[in-house]
């Protein structure tokens, strides 16, 4: 990792496989594949301790926020809390002064993987002090308290305890990190665990009402009678065999090949229009059963919902949205249920 100082000058060390590989005044050069801990004057962050339980991040910066509710020197300062729990760290630090650095480090081309207040890098002592001097600046921490001041006001609180001149060094992996809450790392989406395998078997399902009801009829219909049709029977049958998008388990590759399939029918393109919104709206309503399924260029498309008039109201209002027709047709009896049709067309 790369250590950015801020105080008492701006300067860089590097450090591989626990050792100093390179160091430097002055702003490094951005290196994208090498994290970036940038170390914030503790000049400009408050550092108490404090007793709290294991809670989520936010959870423990609002109990934080309550307990120090009366040394806050403002009303909203940022508040970040180390993990863990018991006593640890809490530090508290005015949001213009958060934004500062983020700015400076973005002026500068770079971006912080962490921001760490410099005197916990320091090694948490057993007993009294551990000092690093620099100059007049001396950034000093104990069990339960950290600081950097000027060395005549570090001389005040510290007092008569032992002291143990030390260097700062690297953060350990679970330092307080203050890129958190409002300043937390804008991370890319992933998709819970299981919602592929849940779009997959959506898809599998069409296609298998596909097959078995109204839109198979239909695809053999139009392939007599057009040779565009033909095609698209010649594209549908590998996808829709075993170990074709019935069996995939990649919800996207199979919602692509069923969206490809329905693109070829011809050039109203209706069903690959309407089936779409139908896949996304039941992945997100895992309640929802779907028990018939049928399509025709001037009709639409007609999924019949399973679980009464309520479930298949609730499909179409999540259908809204996209733009078509929707409508709730009547229920009818099943022989272990009851089906309402939910009606899309363009």
């Amino acid at each position: 990792m790369i250590v950015l100082y801020l105080a008492p000058q701006v300067r860089w060390q590097r450090w591989g496989e626990g050792r100093l590989i390179a160091s430097a005044a002055g702003w490094p050069v951005a290196d994208p594949a090498v994290p970036l801990v940038l170390a914030v004057p503790g000049e400009d962050v408050a550092l108490h301790w404090i007793d709290l339980p294991d809670l989520a991040p936010a959870q423990a910066a609002a109990a934080a926020r309550l307990a120090l509710a009366d040394r806050l020197a403002e009303a909203d300062p940022h508040i970040a809390v180390a993990p863990g729990s018991g006593p640890r760290a809490v530090a508290v630090v005015s949001r213009t002064v958060m934004a500062g650095w983020l700015a400076e480090l973005a002026r500068n081309g770079l971006n912080a993987s962490r921001i760490i207040p410099d005197p916990l890098l320091l090694p948490a002592p057993s007993a009294g002090w551990a000092v690093a001097r620099e100059g007049m600046r001396v950034v000093a921490r104990s069990m339960a308290a950290a600081f950097a001041a000027e060395a005549d006001l570090a001389a005040a609180l510290i007092g008569t305890d032992a002291v143990a001149e030390v260097a700062l060094a690297p953060p350990m992996p679970d330092a307080l990190d203050l890129l958190v809450g409002d300043f937390a790392t804008v991370t890319r989406w992933q998709a819970p665990a299981g919602l592929w395998r849940r779009w997959a078997l959506l898809a599998a399902t069409i296609a298998g009402l596909w097959l078995a009801g109204d839109v198979a009829a239909l695809l053999r219909a139009r392939a007599a009678a057009s040779a565009a049709d033909a095609e698209t029977l010649a594209l549908a049958r590998p996808l829709l065999a075993p170990g074709g998008i019935g069996g995939a388990d990649d919800g996207t590759a199979a919602l692509a090949g069923l969206a490809a399939v329905a693109q070829q029918r011809g050039a109203d393109g209706g069903l690959a229009t309407l089936a779409a919104p139908v896949v996304q709206a039941l992945a997100a309503r895992p309640g929802a059963g779907l028990g018939s399924l049928s399509y025709t260029p001037a009709g639409g498309l007609v999924a019949g919902v399973a679980g009464g008039p309520a479930e298949a109201q609730a499909l179409a209002s999540a259908l809204a949205p996209s733009g078509l027709t929707v409508s709730v047709g009547a229920t009818r009896a099943t022989a272990d249920a009851s089906i309402t049709d939910v009606r899309l067309s363009k």
